[in-house]
């Protein structure tokens, strides 16, 4: 059971890194050379919406994993019961840097989007290109924070 709780909360990350990828690397700088500045708000407005949405499963999806292993190792290492059975560090610090990025994501998500949306249905395009600079530098602190805590868990033991 451990294994498929493990496998379910690796597939939600790698949902959400890689669209965060896919975003920055190759989707945004594509539309900033080739599509003028409305069409470019729109195709973000749709990518955008659909991309959200699957990292609000993949959030649901990492909660409920990471809560269910975190819970497993707090009971593995209480009942190891000796000295230096605590949690390993990569977890907790794993587990709190997923925790900023939810509320990173909540903030692009409930703020900065639905600011990019109302401007958009009402062709403000200065307050929609404003919206998406703010959700395009806060994809890039969650996407550094997403790549510290998978060092996180691989290199602190």
């Amino acid at each position: 059971m451990y294994d498929s709780i493990k496998l379910l909360h690796l597939v939600a990350a790698i949902i959400w890194m890689g669209g965060m990828t896919f975003m920055l690397f190759s989707l945004r700088p594509a539309a900033l050379q080739v599509l003028e500045p409305q069409v470019r708000a729109r195709l973000m407005g749709a990518v955008w919406r659909r991309f959200f949405g699957l990292v609000l499963a993949a959030i649901a999806v990492l909660l409920m994993t990471g809560g269910q292993m975190f819970a497993s190792g707090v009971k593995a290492a209480q009942a190891a019961g000796g000295p230096g059975s605590s949690m390993p560090l990569g977890w907790t610090l794993m587990a709190g840097l997923g925790v900023a990025m939810i509320l990173i994501f909540g903030h692009i998500y409930f703020a900065g989007f639905a600011k990019f949306k109302r401007a958009l249905a009402a062709e403000q395009w200065p307050v929609a290109a404003q919206a998406a600079a703010q959700i395009h530098r806060l994809v890039i602190a969650n996407f550094v924070l997403g790549w510290l805590a998978i060092a996180a868990l691989r290199l602190v033991h």
